[in-house]
C-alpha cells in the first residue's frame, strides 16, 4: 500500500473555514487595539512637548512656550491644538501673548480622521503654555487639561492634565477628555 502525502480538498476547506472564522472573530477587537493605541500615541506627543517645552526653559535659562500653529513657524492656531504645535522661546514678559525669537521645535498634530484634541480648564481655552527658566509654568491661572478623542465615539479617550503654576503632568480619566 502506497503512503499518502499532502491534504485532500476537504480538508483544506475546512481548514479555510475554521481561519475564516477565527479572523472574522478577532478583527474587530484588534481594531479596538489600533484606536486605543493612535489615542495613547497622540497624549503621548503633547506631554512629549510639554516636557520638552520645560526642559529647554531650565537649559536656557529663558523663557520656552509651546503654543498651537496652523503653519508650524507662528502661534497662530487661534488656540486649535488639533492643527499641531510648535516649542519656541518667548521673551515676551507681558504673560498674555507669545513672542517668538527662536523656533525649537515643530510637533506634528495627530491624523485628524483618527483622533480629535480638545482642550481648556473651567474658564476658558488654553492659548499657550509658558515656562520660566525655574521650570515654573507662568501661564496657566488654574489646571488644564488635553483631551484625546476618537471622532466616531467608539474609542477610550485618553487625556492629560497641566497642574497650575508647576506644569506638573498627570494623565486624567475618559471624562477629563471633554469628548465632543
Amino acid at each position: 500500500m502506497r503512503r499518502q502525502f499532502g491534504l485532500t480538498l476537504i480538508e483544506l476547506m475546512v481548514t479555510v473555514a475554521i481561519l475564516v472564522i477565527l479572523v472574522t472573530v478577532a478583527l474587530p477587537s484588534f481594531q479596538s487595539v489600533i484606536t486605543s493605541n493612535r489615542l495613547a500615541d497622540a497624549r503621548d506627543s503633547m506631554l512629549s512637548a510639554i516636557q520638552y517645552t520645560k526642559g529647554e526653559a531650565v537649559a536656557r535659562n529663558r523663557a520656552v512656550s509651546l503654543c498651537s500653529s496652523t503653519d508650524g513657524a507662528t502661534c497662530a492656531g487661534a488656540n486649535d491644538w488639533g492643527d499641531g504645535w510648535i516649542v519656541v522661546t518667548d521673551n515676551n514678559a507681558t504673560g498674555t501673548t507669545v513672542s517668538i525669537d527662536e523656533l525649537l521645535r515643530v510637533f506634528q498634530a495627530p491624523d485628524t480622521a483618527n483622533v480629535t484634541v480638545t482642550h481648556g480648564g473651567a474658564s476658558n481655552a488654553i492659548p499657550h503654555i509658558r515656562f520660566l527658566p525655574t521650570g515654573i509654568a507662568d501661564s496657566l491661572n488654574e489646571q488644564k487639561y488635553f483631551g484625546f478623542c476618537d471622532p466616531s465615539g467608539n474609542g477610550q479617550a485618553r487625556s492629560l492634565i497641566v497642574s497650575v503654576t508647576t506644569g506638573a503632568l498627570s494623565t486624567g480619566t475618559e471624562a477629563d477628555a471633554n469628548c465632543p
